[in-house]
């Protein structure tokens, strides 16, 4: 690998262990490794390079049956999962530095903790969760694969929580780094980077708060603050 900055969540549409990723978890919480992460899993297509991929468990009884042809079938994770996830996004941290926050596409310069689905092509209009957006890296060559289910992502806040006080980040830091803030005098709504200083750096800019990646981003359990239009002229970077 030639960076570190996303740890992506997938489901296997079986069990593990999954030799195409890094980790591998049991409906149980058990923790496999397939390979180290000094090296490339095959798992994220043209984000291989800077991504730590995770498959999940989601056949057996803990799951109980499913239609497997049913994107919209994908059962979530079982808490056993999202703590053994937990450990792994925190250690991704504090190994790698990957931020615990959520991330937000998979544009070349995204970071956080991602799900696969947000480098896939296709129409996902029915689900709640869209794919890939514009300038983002493909992670698959399967058009229109929904991995790793609504149910699944929409469990990211909860294991984002969860690592961030395993790696032991301090109660007044437990607020995602990534709002979503809109100016009072304009449409435009942007995804920046927060922190007690302010607003730093702009990631992305979306037309209004009806655009699905707005929704999405909200689901996901991005803040939403409005803030005043000086503010938003003085970011920097925009695009």
């Amino acid at each position: 690998m030639s960076r570190f900055d996303v740890v992506c969540l997938h489901t296997i549409v079986g069990n593990p262990p999954a030799s195409a990723a890094h980790f591998s978890t049991r409906a149980d919480g058990h923790i496999y490794q397939s390979r180290d992460t000094v090296y490339r899993s095959v798992a994220n297509g043209n984000g291989n390079h800077r991504v730590i991929a995770v498959e999940n468990d989601d056949s057996g009884p803990e799951f109980g049956p499913w239609n497997t042809a049913d994107g919209h079938a994908v059962p979530a994770f079982t808490p056993e999962q999202v703590e053994a996830i937990a450990q792994i996004c925190a250690w991704a941290y504090a190994t790698h530095g990957i931020p615990l926050v959520a991330c937000p596409d998979s544009r070349p310069g995204s970071r956080g903790i991602g799900y696969h689905r947000q480098g896939i092509p296709g129409n996902f209009a029915t689900y709640a969760f869209p794919g890939l957006v514009s300038g983002g890296e493909v992670w698959t060559e399967d058009y229109g694969k929904v991995c790793p289910g609504d149910a699944r992502i929409a469990q990211l806040p909860q294991i984002i929580t969860r690592a961030r006080v395993i790696a032991g980040l301090e109660a007044d830091e437990m607020e995602d780094d990534m709002q979503l803030i809109k100016g009072d005098k304009s449409d435009a709504v942007f995804v920046v980077v927060w922190n007690q200083a302010g607003a730093i750096a702009v990631r992305k800019r979306i037309p209004n708060e009806n655009d699905p990646g707005f929704r999405a981003a909200r689901a996901i359990g991005y803040a939403v603050r409005t803030v005043p239009q000086d503010v938003i002229d003085a970011i920097p970077d925009m695009t």
